[in-house]
């Protein structure tokens, strides 16, 4: 059997590929996770969190016009206990995105919205790092990382609302 020796050295050389690939994957959303916490402290920290205060959604999505290449989607979830406080730009994953900054008793919970297909972050992904919950999912073409220092329940039920009003959004 000559040709079983090739077809076991493919076999591992595909089953390798495969791995540094997900190694490749895993290593930049844990850089995406750093460089979200560090934004979201460093919001905090300074007094300069919000670029555009506004509860009102007819307000913050314009402002992002001239500002980005995209238009990022903003709902008002005050009726879900999340009210929207405004918004701001920032600097991740080497692009400017849009930063939707809610409420939820005294927590910010700081939502990054950028366009889908930037590095096939496709699966929906939970985690806490540094104490903060985030969380990522992609909606209406867009990723979304939303990130906190509320309890991930909070953060869930976050999401739960803006993706059942997001698509009430898309159905009128």
């Amino acid at each position: 059997m000559p040709g079983l020796g090739w077809g076991v050295a493919l076999v591992v050389a595909l089953a390798a590929a495969a791995g540094m690939a997900l190694s490749t994957r895993h290593a930049e959303t844990g850089q995406t996770v750093d460089e979200l916490v560090a934004s979201h402290v460093r919001a905090g920290l300074s007094a300069r969190d919000i670029d555009v205060i506004s509860t009102d959604r007819h307000t913050v999505k314009p402002w992002f016009n001239g500002r980005l290449d995209y238009a990022p989607p903003v709902e008002d979830l005050s009726a879900s206990g999340f009210p929207l406080v405004g918004g701001r730009l920032d600097y991740v994953g080497r692009r400017r995105v849009a930063v939707l900054v809610y409420r939820y008793r005294q927590h910010v919970i700081d939502v990054y919205v950028r366009p889908a297909g930037g590095g096939g972050e496709t699966v929906p992904y939970a985690t806490v790092s540094q104490g903060y919950a985030l969380d990522r999912w992609e909606a209406v073409g867009m990723t979304w990382w939303a990130v906190t220092d509320a309890e991930p329940s909070a953060l869930a039920a976050f999401r739960t609302a803006l993706d059942a009003r997001l698509g009430a959004a898309r159905s009128e």
